[in-house]
């Protein structure tokens, strides 16, 4: 029998995604017919729009599902595992990387990473193949946040609205206002929805702790627990030192190459810009994820016997704060998935639509590219929810894998910033190294002996970069006429 509560719970979550929409078909509303407005807001996005639309869309179900199943699982050291080097390396490699990125960008009308590789390296297809590896490595990750909306929709409603249904209603939504609105439409979002999730997360920081005899008595009965095992690294896989060097450099080097974020930077209104939000960004990490690890953290104590850690935040929520403030709180939730899962989908289209169609079929116009786009973005849609039903991975093992992807791109799309003599070769054999490496440790055929104590993402890295000198040594750079115009246009740029 549907309960009261269930009614109250789903009747305040449908109109906070309605609220979205709204917000979604103004911005729609905003947006113009050509590709440069749909694709990228007119590179129009001030301070608070893209400090929102960097930080929401990067708060994925990894920070609000997985993050807390972790701490759950391990301790309190899933914030340092997470985010201790992010937190720094990140506005470092906003304001010199992605500044180069945004500058470049802006001279030379570039839209994707593809479009600045083909443009550098003066080649026809390196577009493509940054193209294809981003889509392989994005797919899983958008699993992470329609998987977490799955989830907390059938833990916070007891099963009213099962796993299935959950996931649907969030690719729906998400969907609805991303295809008509573009990236204003995902900017004005991920504000709305950024501010949303953290007044949210924080609230139910303060309650929980508050439910549990605050947050000293909270944290004093975890460490009572084994005589204080879980405050120990010392034992914990996760956390050997190798394995905790190799997952900073990951989040660091992967989270700043995140396709959704790296199109976002060229979307700034100004170098002013950049360097308010690389300064704001840490902030709101911090703001984010010390209350959602607490939580996780917490639950180990006040509810050991739970099978699943992914369930452990919505279980809590639906544990100790009164029903009526349940669709709250999965409100907040789901603002945290519904926030990333636009920017990656609107930006896989983005990529298929500019180096893919605009590269291979001439006489494309505006209506068209963003026809493309539109059409391809529903395609990843049904992908994702597919892909969400037949997952049996945990939210952390999908989101750890996606990140190494991404940060094996990070050396290649450096190149072009940084390395003169780099040549299309070099660029082509980095890139297929680090995705094949990856995929050979993952499915076993390379011994995991063969690195020695880390992840296969840090032995990667430093054989890729080996490996792109070497081959860069005996292969033809670009025309000195491009290489030139590429040092000029950042010869000032720290």
């Amino acid at each position: 029998m549907v309960s009261m509560q269930n009614i109250v719970i789903l009747a305040i979550t449908v109109a906070y995604l309605i609220v979205v929409l709204g917000v979604g078909m103004v911005a729609a509303r905003a947006t113009g017919t050509s590709r440069e407005d749909f694709l990228m807001a007119d590179r129009s996005f001030g301070t608070v729009v893209l400090l929102f639309a960097l930080f929401a869309t990067n708060m994925t179900a990894v920070v609000m599902i997985g993050a807390p199943g972790l701490a759950y699982q391990t301790g309190a050291g899933a914030l340092g595992f997470f985010v201790a080097l992010f937190a720094f390396l990140f506005p470092v490699l906003l304001m010199t990387f992605g500044y180069r990125i945004w500058l470049i960008g802006k001279r030379f009308g570039h839209i994707t990473p593809g479009q600045i590789a083909n443009h550098r390296w003066e080649a026809d297809y390196l577009g493509v193949l940054f193209m294809v590896m981003f889509t392989i490595w994005t797919i899983p990750y958008i699993l992470v946040g329609v998987q977490g909306g799955g989830i907390v929709f059938e833990a916070l409603t007891e099963g009213l609205v099962p796993y299935w249904l959950g996931a649907l209603i969030v690719i729906v939504v998400v969907g609805l206002y991303v295809y008509p609105g573009g990236m204003r439409g995902t900017g004005w979002t991920n504000t709305f929805q950024g501010m949303v999730f953290l007044v949210v997360l924080l609230g139910l920081f303060a309650y929980i702790a508050l439910r549990l005899g605050g947050f000293g008595s909270a944290t004093e009965s975890v460490a009572q627990i084994n005589d204080g095992v879980l405050l120990d690294r010392a034992g914990i896989p996760p956390y050997e030192p190798r394995m905790w060097f190799s997952q900073g450099i990951i989040v660091g080097l992967g989270g700043f190459m995140f396709p959704h974020l790296v199109i976002r930077y060229m979307t700034a209104r100004s170098v002013t810009t950049l360097r308010q939000t690389s300064l704001l960004y840490p902030i709101a990490i911090v703001l984010a994820w010390v209350p959602a690890v607490m939580i996780g953290f917490w639950g180990i104590a006040a509810m050991p016997d739970i099978d699943n850690p992914d369930f452990i935040l919505p279980t809590m929520v639906f544990e100790y704060l009164p029903w009526w403030v349940i669709g709250i709180a999965l409100a907040g939730i789901l603002a945290a998935m519904m926030s990333s899962i636009d920017g990656q989908v609107l930006t896989m289209s983005t990529f298929f639509t500019e180096d893919v169609v605009s590269e291979f079929f001439e006489g494309v116009t505006d209506k068209q590219a963003v026809w493309y786009a539109r059409v391809f973005l529903v395609t990843i849609f049904g992908l994702a929810y597919v892909g969400a039903l037949l997952t049996t991975d945990t939210i952390v093992d999908t989101a750890t894998f996606a990140f190494a992807g991404y940060g094996m791109m990070f050396v290649p799309l450096a190149a072009a910033f940084y390395w003169r003599w780099s040549t299309k070769e070099a660029v082509y054999v980095g890139l297929l190294y680090g995705f094949i490496g990856l995929w050979l440790f993952e499915f076993g055929p390379i011994p995991a002996s063969l690195t020695f104590g880390f992840h296969p993402f840090v032995p990667l890295l430093v054989t890729q970069f080996i490996l792109m000198v070497i081959v860069s040594a005996v292969t033809q750079s670009p025309s000195e006429e491009r290489i030139n115009e590429y040092e000029s246009a950042l010869e000032d740029v720290w």
